[in-house]
């Protein structure tokens, strides 16, 4: 409960309330912690998890009220310069980007920042971003204006929820688990990066800046270590509560499920190398293939699995490694080889290039 501000309410409220869960974030665990609890389990009982809070809606006033405003918020997202859709819009950015020799590639994180900005300046972003969400092409009729801030401020000043047996309400921020919050947040998360950029007395060596959600990646060209550190500390003065985290280095950065590095075809055209990237406390618990599911089940996990490697990765003897590796763990979870061989054969035929589309 501590990675939320909320205000407790004593009155019980006749509407069904949002209710909270935590999801374990167990990629943050040292990987030697839990290599030390497999061999001895009963240390787990030592092990402090950090926990994600969602605020579930499902069910309650707010849902439909958020699905409604977040219709008219993610057009107006999507045409964010830096914005990034998911994982295969980087990819596509990086097989066309050249890249100097000894630019820097750095990677950010704004923590905790569904929780931390104020209703007040969400509603304001809003306001802001109204010329952009006016000439976006709606599925539904547009309504006016002050419409939608009021329906705003219904969702933002009443997301009451539940947690072991009392109610609160949130005093700052948006509850994950609103289907409106992502798209809120990166309104006006694009409008404070967009002012660090532009008072960054460095900003000019800043290139190819994209971000999905609180994750963002850039290239810093012909500067130093000590200029990257000084825009992170220029950052973290531009806002009382959005703070960011920082990874630089020269030579390789994982971003989303992407490792861009400089290897072999950077050294010849100045493009960036691609792998797929896999967290250290990966454990590959795939579907166990004697699960009660439909054959095409399994056949959409092999297949999309496959696909996924031979998109984020560009080197066609790592990709072999991917695919091996990939096969092994399944043969661990009951696939049968040929099962395994006969999706592989219809993704090996594939040019890399299509599945990029």
């Amino acid at each position: 409960m501590d990675e939320i501000t909320f205000k407790y309410l004593s009155a019980k409220r006749d509407l069904k309330p949002g209710r909270l869960y935590l999801l374990p974030k167990l990629h943050k665990l040292d990987p030697e912690l839990i290599e030390s609890v497999q061999q001895n389990p009963t240390l787990y009982k030592n092990v402090r998890i950090q926990g994600r809070p969602i605020v579930s809606l499902s069910g309650t006033v707010l849902e439909r009220i958020g699905q409604y405003l977040d219709k008219f918020m993610l057009p107006a997202v999507l045409k964010q310069e830096t914005h990034l859709r998911d994982s295969l819009e980087f990819i596509n950015i990086i097989e066309k980007l050249q890249v100097k020799p000894d630019a820097y590639l750095v990677s950010f994180d704004i923590k905790e920042m569904y929780n931390n900005m104020s209703h007040v300046e969400m509603i304001d972003a809003v306001k802001h971003a109204w010329p952009t969400i006016i000439k976006c092409k709606h599925t539904i009729l547009l309504p006016p204006l002050r419409y939608i801030l009021e329906l705003l401020k219904i969702v933002l000043e009443n997301n009451e929820f539940m947690f072991n047996g009392k109610f609160y309400k949130t005093s700052t921020g948006v509850p994950m688990g609103n289907s409106l919050s992502p798209e809120i947040t990166d309104l006006r998360v694009y409008e404070v990066l967009n002012s660090i950029l532009r008072t960054f007395q460095h900003k000019q060596k800043i290139s190819s800046l994209y971000r999905f959600r609180d994750d963002g990646f850039f290239i810093y060209n012909e500067g130093t270590d000590d200029e990257i550190s000084q825009f992170f500390e220029h950052a973290n003065r531009q806002h009382a509560l959005l703070k960011f985290t920082h990874e630089k280095s020269q030579t390789k950065m994982q971003f989303l499920d992407v490792l861009v590095f400089k290897g072999l075809r950077f050294r010849e055209t100045g493009i960036l190398d691609l792998t797929t990237f896999r967290k250290k406390t990966e454990n590959y618990q795939y579907l166990e293939r004697s699960s009660c599911h439909p054959s095409s089940t399994f056949r959409g996990i092999i297949k999309g699995e496959m696909l996924r490697f031979k998109r984020c990765t560009n080197d066609p003897v790592d990709l072999q490694t991917q695919y091996a590796l990939f096969s092994e763990r399944l043969i661990k979870r009951g696939y049968p080889k040929n099962e395994i061989k006969t999706v592989m054969q219809e993704v090996t035929a594939k040019q890399r290039i299509d599945t990029l589309n």
